[in-house]
C-alpha cells in the first residue's frame, strides 16, 4: 500500500502546507493531490507544488470537468506533466449539480455519458495518434452546432502527451464506480470504508472491469481513497474533529435526494443517522447535525487516536484491495506516523516504490521493486535511427550533426549527423557537431521517453550544452 496526501482547496485565503507535503516527498509518499470546489483552482497550486518538490507525483483530486473543455483539460495535464517530468495523475469528476449549474453555468446533463465522451476525448489527444475528430451526444469536436462558423478543422496536439498518462476517475455511486473500473486507470472514493467494501463497491468494481474486456482487475487498477487521519491520546476528540467534515457533506452537500453523500451513508447501513443529520443540516443547525454523527461512521471511513490505534485500525485497510491511501490532515506528524506505520523501512527512500502491473492478475498481489529503466540509450539511439531513415524531412528540417556524450553506467558517446539533408547515427565523437549535449544515463533515458521536460531539463542543469543553443529546441522532434 502507498501513501498520498490530500491538501484540499482553499477557504477565503490560500496557503499550502508546503513543509508538510515536503516532508511526504522525502518520505517517499507516492502522491499529493490539490482539489477545486468553487474557489481556488486544483491546477495553480498543483504547478506551485510541483515546482517545490523532487519526486512526488502530482494528483487532481479532482478536476471539475464541467468547468474545461476536454482539450483544455488534456493540455493542462501534458503541460504539469513534461514540466514535472512525469509526475502528472490527472484526476477527473463532475462535482455535482449544484455547483455545476450554481457556479459553473452549464448543464448537469447525463454524468455517466458524459464522462464517457470526456474521457474519450482526453485520451485520443494525448495519444496523438490523428487529429482530433469526436462525435458523441455531449461533445462534438470540431464543433458543427448551428452557430458554427464552419471553420472549424480538426487538429493534433502541439505537445507531445504520453498515452499512458494516469486518469483516475472520482466516483462513489454504484454505476459511476462501474464507470470507473471500466475507463479509468484508477478510482479516487471519498469516505471510503474498507469494511463495506465488499458489499458496496466489490460488484460494481467487478462488473467495471468485466466490460473493459477482461484485462483488468485490482490488480492493475489503483484504488486510491482519502481517508481523514486524525492523531491524538483523546479518541473521541479525535473523532469530534472529523465530525464537521462528515455533516457538511452527508447533510449539505447537495439537495435533499440529490446527495450522493447521504446515499452512501445510507448504504453503510447509516440512513437512520444520514436522515437525522441531512434534515438538521439544510434546517441551518449545523452544530446539532454535526453531534448527531455516529461514532461508529467515524470509524469506518477515518483512522482516529493514538499511533497504537490507528496501527490496529490499519489491518482493515491492508485487508482491502486499496493500493494508495490519501491521507486528509492538517498534522505534520502524522504524516511521519503513517510513514512509520505503512512505510516501514522503505521511509524515504526513493527508489522504491509500488508498481501496478497491467498484467498482473487479480490473484496476484501488488508487489514492492525498485524503480528501473525499462530502455537503454543504445535502444533509443537505435530508434532515432530508425526514425531517421524512415522520414527523411527530419534531417532537412534539423541540418545539424548532435553529439550526445551520457555519462553514468549505460553511457558512451553517439553522434546523430543530419548535415545537408542526410541521415547516420553512429557511436563516437565529432569535430563537426554544431552541439554538445553531456547528460546522465538517466537523465537522457527520461528525456528521450518525454519523462523529462527539455525546458525543464536545461534549468534544472540536468542537460549541460555546447554550440547552438538554439538547437537544443529541436530535440523533441528528434525523439518523435
Amino acid at each position: 500500500m502507498r501513501l498520498g496526501l490530500m491538501v484540499g482547496y482553499s477557504g477565503a485565503t490560500i496557503a499550502l502546507p508546503m513543509e508538510m507535503v515536503q516532508l511526504a516527498d522525502r518520505l517517499g509518499y507516492y502522491a499529493v493531490w490539490t482539489a477545486e470546489a468553487y474557489g481556488s483552482d486544483a491546477v495553480a497550486p498543483l504547478a506551485w507544488i510541483g515546482a517545490q518538490t523532487q519526486q512526488i507525483h502530482l494528483g487532481t483530486a479532482i478536476m471539475q470537468m464541467p468547468a474545461r473543455t476536454p482539450a483544455n483539460t488534456a493540455m493542462t495535464a501534458i503541460t504539469i506533466d513534461q514540466l514535472s517530468g512525469g509526475r502528472m495523475l490527472l484526476g477527473l469528476g463532475l462535482s455535482g449539480p449544484q455547483v455545476v449549474e450554481g457556479w459553473h453555468g452549464v448543464a448537469y446533463g447525463k454524468p455517466l455519458v458524459k464522462t464517457r465522451e470526456y474521457v474519450a476525448i482526453v485520451r485520443k489527444i494525448l495519444a496523438r495518434k490523428e487529429p482530433l475528430v469526436f462525435t458523441g451526444e455531449h461533445y462534438q469536436v470540431p464543433y458543427q452546432g448551428p452557430d458554427a462558423t464552419g471553420l472549424g478543422k480538426p487538429l493534433k496536439s502541439i505537445i507531445h502527451g504520453r498515452a499512458d498518462l494516469p486518469i483516475y476517475l472520482a466516483a462513489i455511486g454504484p454505476k459511476n464506480v462501474e464507470l470507473s473500473a471500466e475507463i479509468a486507470d484508477g478510482w479516487l472514493p471519498i469516505f471510503f470504508s474498507p469494511a463495506h467494501y465488499r458489499s458496496v463497491y466489490a460488484p460494481s468494481l467487478e462488473a467495471g472491469f468485466g466490460k473493459a474486456g477482461g484485462a483488468k482487475s485490482t490488480g492493475n487498477f489503483d484504488i486510491a481513497p482519502s481517508v481523514p487521519v486524525v492523531l491524538g491520546d483523546d479518541v473521541n476528540a479525535c473523532r469530534a474533529s472529523v465530525k464537521p467534515f462528515l455533516a457538511l457533506y452527508v447533510g449539505g452537500m447537495g439537495a435533499k435526494g440529490k446527495n450522493f453523500y447521504y446515499d452512501l451513508a445510507c448504504r453503510y447501513g447509516f440512513e437512520e443517522a444520514a436522515d437525522r443529520v441531512q434534515a438538521l443540516y439544510l434546517t441551518g443547525q449545523k452544530e446539532a447535525a454535526t453531534a448527531a454523527i455516529p461514532d461508529e461512521l467515524v470509524d469506518a471511513v477515518a483512522l482516529c487516536g493514538p499511533k497504537s490505534r490507528i496501527a490496529e485500525r490499519l489491518e482493515l485497510w491492508h485487508d482491502s484491495p486499496i493500493t494508495t491511501l490519501n491521507l486528509t490532515t492538517f498534522d505534520i506528524e502524522a504524516v511521519q506516523v503513517m510513514a512509520d506505520l505503512v512505510l516501514g523501512a522503505d521511509a524515504g527512500r526513493p527508489d522504491r516504490t509500488i508498481s501496478i502491473s497491467p498484467a498482473s492478475p487479480a490473484s496476484v498481489p501488488v508487489q514492492e521493486e525498485p524503480k528501473k529503466s525499462m530502455t537503454t540509450p543504445t535502444v533509443i539511439f537505435e530508434r532515432i535511427a530508425g526514425r531517421v531513415a524512415a522520414d527523411p524531412t527530419i534531417a532537412q528540417r534539423i541540418n545539424a550533426v548532435y553529439q550526445f556524450d551520457v555519462t553514468g553506467e549505460l553511457g558512451g558517446s553517439w553522434v546523430v549527423d543530419l548535415l545537408n539533408g542526410t541521415g547516420e547515427v553512429r557511436t563516437g565523437a565529432s569535430d563537426e557537431a554544431d552541439l554538445i549535449i553531456s547528460i546522465r544515463d538517466d537523465d537522457f533515458m527520461a528525456l528521450a521517453t518525454g519523462k523529462l521536460n527539455p525546458m525543464a531539463a536545461f534549468g534544472s542543469g540536468k542537460v549541460q550544452i555546447a554550440g547552438d543553443p538554439l538547437l537544443a529546441l529541436k530535440l523533441q522532434s528528434l525523439f518523435g
